[in-house]
């Protein structure tokens, strides 16, 4: 115990005086009586004032006495130390990437990180700072305060663990763009399992930096990945096991076709490495979910799901004298229904019919451009409505931006071109293939009003691209920006955005998340919908509501990637001057308690004299 008044002890001479008033002498007059028998109790109160006489058992004193020590002990402000209270600004990075859902302590890593945050909001000093960073795939401040600790405490219980990867690197850049310029009073606090994506670089922050370590297991076994297969006999789930432990795994890998259980499969996985597990998939399988059994320390990477049934196929009308090539190119889509068309049967009427996901035009340009439909032009003579004019050689091809997805692998090298289009005056969209003379793939992406279309200037047969690899892979690019698939065919990563292709004439697109909750998104002009809340690994239901009142249902998948739990000792974050936290000491005081005391004495004190008197 401490006093944080020591000098209020002189406040004790109060109980000297207290006793002193007990031996003072009385002065009373004198008077003149018969007889002293009915004044003895007079006679004896006298007796009690004269000074220095023996001292007599009181209760008043005894309470009077008690009181004067309460009041006392109360300005000598008693106070009991307890923890030592965080000082200046601390910001606090909490981990809630999908490790931390591991159960290897009690209840998870995840719950255990938080308790840990919530003792450090509890010793806050007065002035001081605190700021939360949620540590995720993305991120993000959720609570900054000065000495109000509630906002802290409901911003952490506000936290949930996702199924994502944990960035590190953002999350220190972020620490020092929260921490401005007070760099000199901030301390950083990072409470992880240090299972996070890798660094560009170790990073030496400007303020010091300590890590609290949450987790002591390192046994997992998950499905990292999940495909419906054609078999001799019909189609096969092949689910690959992985052991990211130091102890060889027997488990039970289970598969529920459209919720019902049909088949059961025994598997040995050895430490560290995979296996390879087939298990046959029912005829008219919408979905398979694979579990593994018994479970361990992560649940999340026990399940995977996967579509069986394609997506509703994307319907491709290409208006072509006979070009084989795009015809082709266009099929190697797997969810793609090619037609074609003559340009001399094409009519107006057809650039506003919901019956097509994309138009296709080669060396034609309707006289009407489709105001509703996505599509694509290739080779286009010269025109006023796309800004094309005659056709010239280009020279050489090059990407217009070096990252641009459109071109993700597409080698544009060892391509030559004769003739492409004019396209060095046009304003229809952003280029994303240049060349010496101008623009040779331009595409306009989705507006309010305005479908996504893209023109591509290049003769094919005037031109060896045809013939090379970069071809076919980049109409399927283009196709599939230009009319996304509804679902996409394969498993999703929690937490990345999905685009949704509605297709024409329709209305609104329903998403059932695996909890049951349902989001309706409306369907914009250009045929799509981006869906970016996919932090729940699960199967996902979605509906498309066409204007006719007809509804179309398909399925996405969504996995939570396998991983190793076993934690990283240490982190590549360095402080600028150590790795312990600013404090001060901290004391709870107990005086209140003293004052309500010594109040309640002289109550029972007051009590005690009415009493007597």
């Amino acid at each position: 115990m401490t006093f944080l008044d020591p000098l209020a002890g002189l406040a004790g001479l109060a109980g000297a005086a207290i006793v002193a008033l007990y031996f003072l002498k009385a002065r009373r007059p004198p008077l003149r009586v018969p007889s002293t028998l009915w004044w003895r109790p007079r006679t004896e109160d006298r007796q009690a004032s004269v000074p220095w006489q023996r001292l007599r058992p009181s209760r008043l004193l005894a309470l009077q006495l008690l009181a004067a020590a309460l009041v006392i002990g109360a300005l000598l402000q008693p106070a009991l130390p307890v923890a030592r209270a965080l000082t200046g600004q601390t910001i606090v990075v909490i981990d809630t990437s999908e490790t931390m859902q591991a159960t290897d302590v009690a209840p998870s890593r995840f719950a255990a990180a938080v308790s840990y945050a919530r003792s450090l909001v509890g010793r806050l000093a007065p002035g001081a700072r605190m700021t939360i960073i949620d540590l995720d795939a993305s991120p993000s401040v959720v609570a900054s305060s000065e000495s109000q600790r509630q906002p802290l405490l409901d911003a952490l219980s506000g936290l949930r663990v996702t199924s994502g990867p944990a960035d590190l690197q953002e999350a220190a850049q972020l620490a020092v763009a929260a921490a401005g310029p007070a760099t000199a009073s901030t301390q950083l606090v990072v409470v992880s399992d240090g299972i996070t994506e890798p660094l560009a670089e170790p990073l030496s922050l400007p303020f010091p930096v300590q890590y609290h370590l949450v987790g002591v297991g390192a046994e997992n076994v998950g499905i990292t990945s999940l495909d419906v297969v054609p078999g001799l006999s019909g189609a096969d789930a092949v689910a690959h096991l992985e052991d990211y432990g130091q102890l060889s795994t027997h488990v039970t890998l289970e598969l529920w076709a459209d919720g019902s259980l049909v088949a059961a499969a025994a598997a040995k996985v050895a430490a560290g490495q995979g296996d390879d597990v087939s298990l046959p998939v029912p005829p008219g399988t919408a979905y398979v979910h694979a579990t593994l059994s018994p479970s361990d320390d992560l649940a999340a990477d026990d399940s995977a799901w996967a579509v069986v049934s394609p997506p509703r196929p994307v319907r491709i009308l290409l208006v072509t004298e006979g070009d084989v090539f795009l015809k082709d190119a266009l099929e190697l889509r797997p969810d793609a229904l090619v037609n074609t068309e003559l340009p001399s049967r094409w009519t107006p009427a057809q650039a506003n019919s919901s019956a097509w996901d994309l138009f296709v035009f080669d060396r034609f340009v309707p006289a009407e451009l489709p105001a509703t439909t996505p599509f694509l032009v290739v080779g286009p003579p010269p025109d006023k409505l796309l800004g094309t004019g005659p056709p010239l050689n280009p020279g050489v091809l090059l990407p217009a931006e070096a990252d641009d997805p459109l071109l993700a692998d597409v080698d544009l090298s060892d391509v030559d071109v004769a003739l492409s289009a004019d396209m060095s005056g046009s304003h229809f969209g952003r280029v994303v293939i240049a060349s010496p003379a101008g623009p040779v793939l331009m595409v306009r992406d989705p507006g309010p009003n305005a479908p996504p279309a893209a023109v591509l200037g290049i003769y094919l047969h005037d031109s060896d691209l045809v013939l090379r690899d970069a071809f076919p892979v980049l109409l399927t690019h283009l196709s599939q920006y230009l009319a996304p698939s509804t679902v996409p065919a394969e498993p999703q990563v929690p937490g990345e955005p999905v685009v949704l292709g509605s297709g024409p004439g329709a209305v609104r697109v329903v998403v059932t998340r695996p909890d049951g909750r349902r989001d309706s998104l409306v369907a914009s002009g250009s045929g799509t919908v981006l869906f970016a809340d996919t932090a729940e690994p699960g199967l996902y239901e979605v509906t498309v509501d066409s204007a006719r009142g007809l509804s179309q249902t398909s399925y996405l998948a969504v996995n939570a990637p396998g991983a190793s739990i076993a934690p990283v000792r240490q982190i590549e974050l360095s402080g600028a001057t150590g790795s312990e936290l600013r404090t001060a000491p901290s004391y709870r005081a107990i005086w209140p308690w003293l004052a309500v005391a010594a109040l309640f004495v002289l109550l029972l004190e007051w009590a005690a004299y009415h009493r007597a008197t």
